[in-house]
């Protein structure tokens, strides 16, 4: 405590020393600001203690705005702290535009001569003494503090100048950070309002969804959707709400098992809608680092990182005027939802390493083969962000409730093969596409299609026998036997091995069955004795 009073004692000094008085007044204002409520109420107590201590007629604190007349006051006392009436007139607009256009600070010890004294706004207020200085926050100027004496010359000097700066700095701190609040405050009571708004959309959408069905035939769709086939009543379900959103710019996201079919849907999304004409991006969230997929979506700007050569628009510039199909959407980092959040509420990107903002004309139709709640709920889904993507959802059904569909996609994926040879399309045998309705295809759509090369690879060009299809256990089976000891290293690579198979390669979905992050799955499997090869 002593030491404490000896410095207060050695800054006061003598009483008529002027500069320990104004060390000792800064930090007497440093505690009054901290204790003052509110934006008003802290720039009133920095007026009025600028007025007191240089021995000022009047004070004022002026904020730079866009509108006519380029500013505005925003706090206006006398020397007796009671409010300056008609604040706005009783200033000099050329001392004021001169401070602001300099950036620096001015003074004058009677500005009735020399310049000054040239300025009709000078000379109709008398003004003798002035003393003015720019608020600053980095290299923009935010507004002056400005003080004046109209009946004393010579009431201000230079050594004025430096001090006088440490109050607009001050100055300059509040008006920043309070702006900063309010854009905050601004923002997040626009979020709230689309988040309710996007929420009332999925209620309602829900309600629409949950109503009794009509009867259901592509024949009754408005869109023929071409690249999506079958005639199943689960696959109907998932068209009849596709159909009815094709032609908005609403968000969909696309829920469903690995292989279903979610890009494909994104593509007739698109090239049934007004986008058309526009470009199809996609883009795998769970096939790319984190890092890296920030710079793929939003672009960088040449050296914002090692290796970044040159400039790069990113994916959500690039599908200007189409559509952005973002898979995977639930293996994103939180971080980077929370940019794409903004990037999608504000409708402006800025590249990484950027100082550029540039607008978005884009629809998102994301997909995930989690579902989405309990991706929330486990802490992979920003909740705000899902509201935003989730417009509409649209679940695709696995292909073991689209038995009748079977058949057709089957051709097709044989068609598909033969036509890479030259050869005319197979004929599907009863037994073969009873043996195919069989089975549980876990692997959904891209299983039955590798299935299906693989079976005319097999057949060349001869008969198409079920016994070349692939045996039966080894869809739901593990080929490995569940290692009999409690050696750690086998029992780990049994289940990634497992995982694998049941994902049918996904490495993406693999991770999500065995309850790890996809890289650290990445990790074990570069390991030596990864069971994958």
């Amino acid at each position: 405590m002593s030491r404490w009073t000896d410095f207060l004692q050695r800054l006061r000094g003598d009483a008529h020393d002027g500069e320990r008085q104004r060390w000792l007044a800064i930090l007497g204002l440093n505690r009054r600001l901290a204790l003052a409520d509110g934006r008003t109420a802290v720039l009133t107590v920095l007026v009025d203690e600028a007025v007191r201590l240089f021995g000022a007629e009047r004070g004022f604190l002026v904020r730079v705005q866009a509108a006519a007349p380029g500013f505005a006051v925003e706090v206006a006392r006398t020397f007796e702290r009671e409010p300056v009436a008609s604040p706005e007139r009783k200033l000099s607009t050329t001392i004021l535009q001169r401070a602001l256009h300099q950036g620096e600070g001015l003074f004058s010890e009677d500005a009735q001569t020399g310049d000054l004294g040239a300025s009709q706004s000078v000379a109709d207020l008398r003004l003798r003494s002035v003393l003015c200085m720019p608020l600053r926050v980095g290299d923009e100027v935010l507004g002056v503090i400005y003080l004046d004496h109209r009946f004393q010359a010579g009431v201000f000097g230079e050594r004025d100048l430096p001090w006088l700066m440490a109050f607009a700095d001050q100055g300059a701190i509040v008006l920043h950070l309070h702006g900063l609040l309010a854009s905050n405050r601004a923002q997040a009571a626009q979020l709230a309002a689309h988040n309710v708004e996007l929420q009332r959309s999925v209620a309602a959408q829900a309600e629409v969804l949950a109503a009794p069905e009509p009867q259901l035939e592509r024949a009754r769709l408005r869109h023929a959707f071409p690249g999506v086939l079958g005639d199943s009543p689960a696959l109907l379900r998932a068209l009849h709400v596709l159909d009815r959103v094709v032609d908005t710019e609403l968000p969909v996201l696309l829920t469903g098992e690995s292989g279903t079919g979610k890009e494909l849907a994104a593509r007739a999304l698109h090239q049934g809608g007004p986008r058309r004409r526009g470009e199809f991006v996609a883009v795998n969230a769970a096939a790319i680092a984190g890092g890296l997929l920030e710079s793929e979506l939003f672009g960088h700007q040449k050296g914002a990182f090692t290796g970044a050569e040159r400039d790069r628009p990113g994916l959500l510039r690039q599908a200007a005027g189409g559509t952005l199909f973002l898979d995977e959407v639930t293996e994103m980092e939180l971080e980077l939802q929370a940019k794409l959040l903004r990037a999608l509420e504000d409708k402006r990107v800025r590249p990484v390493g950027g100082d550029r903002e540039y607008g978005l004309d884009v629809r998102i139709v994301a997909a995930s083969n989690r579902d989405p709640r309990r991706a929330i709920a486990d802490g992979r889904l920003r909740e705000d962000l899902y509201f935003r993507l989730a417009v509409v959802t649209v679940q695709l059904p696995p292909l073991r409730d689209r038995i009748e569909d079977i058949e057709p996609l089957a051709a097709h994926f044989l068609a598909q093969a033969a036509r890479e040879r030259g050869q005319p399309p197979p004929v599907l045998g009863p037994s073969l596409l009873a043996a195919l309705r069989a089975r549980p295809w876990p692997g959904n759509l891209r299983q039955l299609r590798n299935e299906m090369q693989r079976l005319w690879a097999l057949a060349q060009g001869g008969e198409l026998r079920p016994d070349l299809l692939s045996p039966a256990e080894a869809v739901a089976t593990p080929t490995v036997q569940v290692p009999a000891n409690y050696d750690l290293a086998a029992i780990e690579r049994w289940a990634i091995e497992r995982a694998l198979r049941a994902a049918n390669g996904n490495k993406a979905e693999a991770a999500r069955l065995l309850g790890i992050g996809r890289r650290t799955l990445y990790d074990k499997l570069a390991a030596p004795g990864d069971p994958t090869g």
